[in-house]
């Protein structure tokens, strides 16, 4: 059964409102970023029927890793490389730790920024070295992909579950405090993981992948 996104705008509008996001703001960085002359290609083949483990920055010091068929999501990428794993994939929208994303990219993980209007500039100045597989974007443009999803992590799901993988194990998602590898706390933090719980909620309603959340 497809993985359809419809209902994933409503949510967006109201992460918008209650973060203050300008909806004009975000088409335009989406058109802007498909002016960066990045060819938009396919990636479903290297997901569909496959299963996933998507690492979120939650991760406990003692959580094990699995060596294949990884994807973390930015602030993971730490753990990942702590552990000497390369990870298949990284869902960033660069606000980690960059020469991490650089390093990785470079020795065999792939790329897939996000970019957004209050992050164009760092776009601009690093996608050049990460020479990610795509982008996505708030909003769909030509250019880019727009699976849905606020923070890296629940993004992540999304365009899993939208390529149409077999299944997918989350790990290392905590919803209720600021994990090691998410960076320092802040409440507006705490009120994006909150989101996350709700998007990955919604997201187990409306699929019949297997989704299991360790």
């Amino acid at each position: 059964m497809t993985f359809e996104i419809d209902w994933w705008w409503k949510f967006q509008d109201e992460i918008n409102s209650q973060f203050q996001f300008s909806k004009v703001r975000e088409e335009l960085a989406a058109k802007l970023v498909s002016r960066l002359n990045f060819t938009k290609s396919s990636i479903k083949s290297s997901f569909v029927g496959r299963d996933f483990v998507v690492v979120g920055a939650g991760l406990s010091e003692s959580s094990e890793l699995p060596n294949e068929n990884l994807i973390v999501a930015d602030g993971a990428l730490r753990a990942s490389l702590e552990r000497d794993i390369i990870p298949e994939w990284i869902i960033s929208d660069l606000d980690g730790y960059i020469p991490d994303i650089v390093w990785a990219s470079q020795n065999g993980s792939n790329v897939i920024i996000h970019a957004h209007g209050d992050n164009l500039s760092r776009v601009s100045l690093y996608s050049n070295q990460i020479k990610p597989k795509c982008m996505t974007t708030t909003y769909p443009s030509p250019n880019t992909f727009s699976w849905g999803g606020f923070t890296d992590g629940d993004r992540s799901l999304m365009m899993c579950l939208s390529l149409e993988c077999n299944s997918v194990r989350l790990v290392g998602f905590n919803f209720e405090e600021i994990g090691e590898f998410t960076g320092e706390y802040s409440p507006r933090k705490l009120e994006k993981l909150q989101w996350a719980k709700k998007i990955i909620k919604e997201c187990q309603k409306r699929t019949s992948i297997h989704l299991s959340i360790e």
